[in-house]
């Protein structure tokens, strides 16, 4: 068996996705932190972000097909960038899911935000062998690697799922959720910056 199957197998996960957001530029998320076994996650299917520190750590660029990961699960900041006052976010309930949406008119961003669970002590243990903030760039190498190519599609298909009320979409939707845990696992370990503690192809760690 593989380190990473085993590693599922030692301490199961399960993904959850909480919301669904269409936002116009000038937006804000402010979130976190969460309940201490989670790790939340946000995966850009259109649009940019800016991922900011509340507390002063470097700020990251998302794009599309970008998959975040915050096994810190402290508290984040995500932004258009502009700097403008962020237009009020308003909620609605669809069958599955739970949508978010603003009237701003800049830039659209189209992102899903969920979470995983990992039962302690387990947790405590995942979080030793990641980083605080976890970045995979999927869309930029879905033609050069078949992991990436894989949760490209799984993306894609989540997407397809949040859209439609289908028949058992919010328990489709969390089990799609948990493969792409996996999956952002196997693609950072694949690059030459695999994150601390995970054994990299290349033997080499971050």
């Amino acid at each position: 068996m593989d380190w990473l199957s085993r590693l599922f197998e030692m301490m199961p996960v399960r993904g959850r996705l909480d919301l669904r957001c269409f936002y116009g530029a000038p937006w804000r998320i402010d979130q976190g932190p969460g309940e201490a076994n989670e790790i939340p996650y946000h995966a850009v299917l259109a649009g940019s972000a800016i991922l900011q520190d509340p507390a002063g750590g470097r700020s990251l660029q998302l794009k599309a097909g970008d998959v975040l990961l915050l096994p810190g699960n402290s508290r984040h900041v995500m932004h258009d960038g502009s700097g403008a006052r962020p237009k009020p976010a308003r909620n609605r309930q669809e069958l599955n899911l739970l949508i978010s949406e603003n009237a701003g008119r800049g830039e659209r961003l189209d992102l899903l935000c969920g979470h995983f669970t990992i039962a302690p002590p387990h947790d405590r243990l995942l979080r030793s062998y990641l980083p605080p903030r976890l970045v995979v760039h999927a869309g930029s190498r879905a033609e050069q690697k078949d992991t990436a190519a894989q949760l490209v599609g799984l993306v894609s298909l989540m997407r397809s799922e949040s859209g439609d009320d289908h028949l058992g979409g919010s328990a489709m939707l969390n089990a799609l959720s948990t493969a792409m845990f996996a999956l952002v696992l196997r693609l950072a370990s694949e690059t030459e910056h695999a994150p601390r503690g995970e054994p990299a192809r290349r033997d080499q760690s971050q």
